[in-house]
């Protein structure tokens, strides 16, 4: 069986969707599969176009799907690329180029075809600052949402990341469901339940003191995962002799902005301490998540966030802003406001034995539920039903 991969992103990259890429690629290659990933180039540049045996083709796209800012680059490229694969199966990896570019071309490409959602919050409205403060985008999304329902069949199988099907991450899940579409699949995302870190290595990075309890927050800095709102949310708690770190990709505008706002509190000097933090290697981020007292996600649109998966397997406690099927997880307490979070610092900070109980909680679900050779051997039972055993053998 030939295999394509098409996602934005992939190894050395990590993140959510990049990790999810390579478990299939690695689970589909070693069953005697030829796979093939599509995707974007890297920075430092790949020195070899393959990954672990199997072939990497690059195409350097940017944009989106909106309208102000369309996708250019290599797309024709790309397009070509599809139409001359002969593919049994082809995969495509969240709602970037990879899977809008080839939505005009899926009649002429053969093969069967899957769309993997990694969330959808497309009537979710994220304020912005500026005229039209997030109102042009939310209509794009809506009217993009209109057209999916012209061609969601057009994919045999297409999986989601929970059973949910609701008005926000999981609006596109409730619009298959809406076309009655029958190929619909639940696969939750999985990590790997032994990788881990080492505690006492991230609190002297840090300078953390005997006594001091620490909260970390790990995603890009972004409105969409509005670390102002756990800044907010600490300054109130005002806990002695307490630290919350950000880990973000890099110090962004978005950063700026929250700095800027938490830049009151911190000359007014309150109890506790803010960490800023960006471009921490994989090393020092599951240090981080192993040295940290309680995990905090103040993201306003999620769908299963890796990073909480993370964090229950290091059997840490969560603090997390309802969103996506965050409230269905293991482990750790789901909120609905700033004051409401920092009421959960402030119960977690004091009280030992429920960080370690819900912790634990966590630990057991993750490794139930969300490892990541069980999300691998679910996609090859997708695939084995698209392309039974024995075609393959004729093939």
């Amino acid at each position: 069986m030939k295999v394509l991969i098409a996602t934005f992103t992939f190894p050395p990259n990590k993140d959510g969707v990049s990790e999810s890429a390579s478990a299939m690629a690695r689970a589909f290659h070693a069953r005697g599969w030829e796979v093939e990933i599509a995707t974007e180039p890297t920075l430092p540049p790949r020195q070899e176009k393959s990954w672990e045996g199997i072939g990497i083709r690059e195409f350097s796209i940017s944009g989106s799907p909106h309208t102000r800012y369309p996708f250019r680059g290599e797309t024709g490229a790309y397009r070509e690329f599809l139409l001359a694969g002969a593919w049994d199966v082809l995969i495509f990896h969240a709602y970037t180029w990879p899977t809008y570019l080839a939505i005009p071309l899926l009649d002429e490409i053969p093969g069967k075809k899957v769309l993997v959602s990694h969330g959808y919050g497309a009537l979710v409205w994220v304020p912005s600052r500026r005229f039209p403060f997030g109102f042009a985008s939310l209509l794009d999304s809506l009217f993009r949402s209109f057209l999916m329902l012209g061609w969601l069949r057009k994919f045999d199988r297409v999986v989601y990341l929970s059973p949910r099907r609701d008005l926000g991450a999981f609006f596109d899940h409730a619009l298959a469901c809406l076309l009655r579409h029958r190929g619909i699949r639940v696969i939750p995302n999985g990590i790997d339940p032994v990788t881990r870190g080492h505690r006492d290595a991230f609190r002297q990075f840090i300078g953390v003191t005997p006594g001091e309890i620490v909260f970390l927050c790990v995603a890009n800095y972004s409105r969409r995962k509005d670390q102002g709102y756990a800044a907010r949310a600490f300054r109130r708690a005002a806990i002695p002799k307490s630290v919350l770190v950000f880990i973000g990709s890099e110090f962004n505008e978005s950063y700026r902005g929250f700095r800027a706002a938490d830049a009151p509190w911190e000359s007014a000097s309150p109890p506790g301490r803010i960490v800023w933090l960006e471009k921490q290697d994989r090393v020092t981020t599951l240090n981080a998540l192993a040295g940290c007292d309680v995990f905090i996600l103040s993201a306003s649109v999620e769908a299963h966030p890796i990073a909480l998966l993370e964090a229950m397997r290091e059997e840490k406690p969560w603090i997390a802003r309802k969103a996506g099927c965050i409230a269905e997880m293991a482990g750790g307490l789901c909120v609905n406001s700033e004051k409401a979070m920092a009421l959960a610092m402030r119960k977690l900070a004091g009280d030992s034995g429920q960080r370690t109980e819900l912790g634990r909680k966590g630990a057991l679900a993750m490794k139930r539920e969300n490892t990541l050779a069980g999300y691998a051997d679910s996609y090859c039972d997708l695939l084995e039903e698209l392309v039974p055993l024995n075609d393959q053998e004729k093939s």
